[in-house]
């Protein structure tokens, strides 16, 4: 983590291309955000895609625009996430969930720094920064013939990898300090801090969902326990009850967990594993993906500060 932080001035410095690589929770984006900011394109727009939420009929115009009648439904030009980031950055989050052409179609981009509308002739230039992440290995996913090794190459001019929060423990204490902090912001009342006893016992959790979790739990503690003292006791309770069963959960309708439980605490509970916890609730891993992208969606809007654990450091996010 040190030299992530070292090296992130001579990274903003330059406008090469970013591939930001770590599980689930471990502040991919907020770094991709921190780099942006810390640029000369920081007072331009940061244009966040989240390609695993964006169906791959439509990917194409999000990134590139399309014009009216380019497709039933167009009935006004709209502008895409490359013209709309202008000189600023734009991050493609998830990189790993692009279809095979819409891959192409985005190296072709990258090569030549230019694109056109859907349905469009006027040639425009790409002047944004391209930062990408996954949560994903995509030298793996390129030897398995799911990911284009010209375009892999293309985006991981430089590659950063971020550290499971289970590898950085020390900086849990911090962690578990701003979540409180955040939280108590939301919920206009003090949220009481862990004892050494509670730190003792969340530092010995595995942290599958890694920061991320560590704002829900601090949340959870806050909502359901608001009277009781944070100690070792009420922090065994707390994250022993996040665990996720080996054996096939028993599924809702339509494949949805089972009642108490969210997608998010099914994947955090498998490691930040899609296919495992796809397959513990018997959906197809595009299904899963698609459900998780929407009920994210509609955390609330204070979910980015979940995010300010992006170099083993804990910064404030305005």
């Amino acid at each position: 983590m040190d030299c992530v932080r070292t090296d992130l001035p001579n990274l903003a410095e330059s406008d090469c291309s970013v591939l930001i690589v770590g599980e689930t929770g471990t502040g991919k984006g907020m770094l991709a955000r921190e780099l942006h900011q810390a640029s000369s394109r920081g007072g331009q727009p940061f244009v966040h895609v989240d390609c695993a939420a964006l169906a791959s009929s439509v990917i194409e115009s999000e990134l590139f625009g399309h014009e009216r009648g380019a497709f039933t439904g167009a009935s006004a030009a709209r502008k895409g996430r490359f013209e709309l980031a202008s000189t600023g950055t734009v991050f493609l989050d998830e990189i790993s969930e692009l279809s095979p052409e819409v891959q192409a179609k985005l190296l072709r981009v990258l090569h030549d720094r230019r694109f056109e509308r859907v349905g469009g002739t006027k040639t425009m230039v790409l002047d944004a920064r391209v930062v990408a992440a996954t949560n994903r290995s995509l030298p793996l996913e390129v030897a398995e013939g799911r990911f284009r090794s010209d375009l892999y190459y293309r985006l991981a001019v430089v590659e950063i990898e971020l550290p499971p929060l289970r590898n950085r423990v020390m900086d849990l204490e911090a962690l578990v300090e701003e979540a409180s902090r955040v939280v108590s912001a939301r919920l206009g009342r003090e949220v009481k801090r862990p004892t050494a006893g509670a730190l003792s016992r969340l530092c010995a959790y595995s942290w599958p969902g890694n920061g991320r979790e560590v704002f829900n739990i601090i949340e959870r503690v806050a909502v359901r326990w608001p009277e009781r003292d944070f100690d070792q006791k009420l922090a065994e309770r707390a994250v022993g009850s996040r665990a996720v069963p080996e054996e096939p959960l028993s599924a809702g309708s339509a494949g949805l967990p089972p009642k108490g439980l969210s997608l998010e605490e099914v994947l955090m509970g498998c490691g930040g594993n899609v296919s495992l916890a796809s397959r513990k609730l018997g959906v197809p891993r595009s299904t899963f993906r698609h459900r998780l992208a929407k009920e994210r969606s509609k955390a609330d809007a204070t979910s980015e500060a979940q995010l300010v654990f992006s170099f083993g450091a804990v910064s404030h996010i305005p």
